[in-house]
């Protein structure tokens, strides 16, 4: 086939790939497709004349067909454009400049009409498996919320004035780079919010996504339920932060150890059952281990479920340091001792008839009596 003319429209200066197109174009294509455009970029920044289809099947080891498939691909989704001669023949390959396509922050929600953003207090429903199923408890239980939304508006002249803020445009692009998309409006809307209504700092928030993200939680309802949670502890910088999801994350470890459970995190059921036992119940963790130890034992595998019907009995019997615990072991065994009949070994007991009274025997006067009769 003939020679190609390449052209490509944009700084050609440099040979570079863009970030939008690693997000939206990148996860979605054939790797076969995505060798052949990112050789296109290579050659179109640095030019080496002429060149043919066949050229480029050689290097990758294709044939001219599959090198056709993959530009009609990216044709097909306007990342460039390919034109023919008179014979129908390939003839020349225009990459298109893919900064036009991508939204900028800005413009994604300045168009927009005043937004509702969720939040004020979350109350939560959860729909739990039972954790003594030990297959079903590596899954993480899916978590269903209510949330009540306070309506809080910004207008575009709000709007205007948040982006403009060169702090919040690099949040953006950071947050961005975190989460390995690009903003929705909602998103955005969302993340503004954390800094205009709850009063998180540019650097709180960043943090929050890390720490999300990190936990492999990258839904931004996720990340708002967090932020809730820590607006209402009180968490007003990143080094309360840092210290309330250390102090987690060290109970979360130590719970499942204690159960014998590896190789994953915290699911969102068992989260709440801890945070009932540390906040509602108020208990250390050396009591929740306690309990923890009592489960195994008596059902010899994991259950928050069991755990928190021994956490709970003590809570009610006033229950709150070891010492107590201890004292509670001690009545309880001293009760049913009082409470058990004294056991007789199997073969020796003796029937006890309830209408009639016991009769005592001289069995040497009948042995006598028997005697006699012979």
């Amino acid at each position: 086939m003939g020679n190609i003319k390449l052209e490509k429209a944009g700084n050609q200066s440099i040979t570079t790939i863009s970030n939008y197109f690693i997000d939206e174009y990148m996860p979605h294509a054939n790797g076969e497709f995505i060798k052949i455009y990112i050789y296109l970029l290579r050659i179109a920044e640095n030019p080496i004349g002429e060149f043919s289809l066949s050229t480029i099947a050689d290097i990758f080891n294709h044939t001219e067909a599959d090198v056709m498939r993959a530009l009609r691909y990216w044709e097909k989704l306007g990342l460039l454009s390919i034109s023919y001669d008179e014979f129908k023949t390939l003839s020349s390959i225009k990459l298109e400049d893919i900064s036009a396509k991508q939204p900028t922050l800005i413009d994604s929600f300045i168009m927009m009409p005043p937004v509702s953003v969720t939040t004020d207090n979350v109350a939560a429903k959860k729909e739990v498996k039972d954790s003594r199923d030990t297959k079903e408890s590596v899954k993480e239980v899916k978590e269903i919320k209510e949330v009540k939304k306070a309506k809080i508006e910004f207008t575009p002249e709000k709007l205007d004035e948040l982006t403009s803020n060169e702090d919040i445009k690099e949040l953006l692009y950071i947050i961005q780079t975190y989460l390995g998309k690009t903003l929705s409006p909602t998103d955005t809307n969302t993340i503004l919010y954390f800094y205009d209504s709850l009063g998180f700092s540019t650097e709180l928030i960043e943090y929050l996504i890390e720490y999300c993200v990190s936990n492999n939680h990258k839904s931004m309802r996720y990340i708002e339920t967090v932020a809730l949670s820590w607006k209402d502890e009180g968490i007003t910088d990143v080094k309360s932060a840092k210290e309330h999801t250390s102090s987690h994350s060290n109970i979360y470890y130590s719970i499942l150890k204690t159960f014998g459970i590896s190789g994953r995190n915290v699911a969102e059921a068992e989260k709440e059952y801890i945070k009932k036992w540390t906040d509602e119940y108020n208990f250390s963790l050396d009591i929740i281990l306690n309990a923890c130890n009592r489960t195994i034992s008596a059902i010899h595998q994991p259950s928050f479920q069991y755990a928190d019907s021994i956490l709970k009995g003590w809570k009610s019997s006033g229950v709150h340091t070891m010492e107590d615990i201890e004292a509670s072991d001690k009545l309880y065994v001293n009760t049913k001792k009082k409470a058990t009949p004294v056991s007789v070994p199997i073969g020796k007991q003796k029937p006890v008839y309830s209408n009639f009274s016991q009769r005592s025997y001289d069995y040497s006067e009948l042995e006598r009596d028997l005697l006699k009769r012979k």
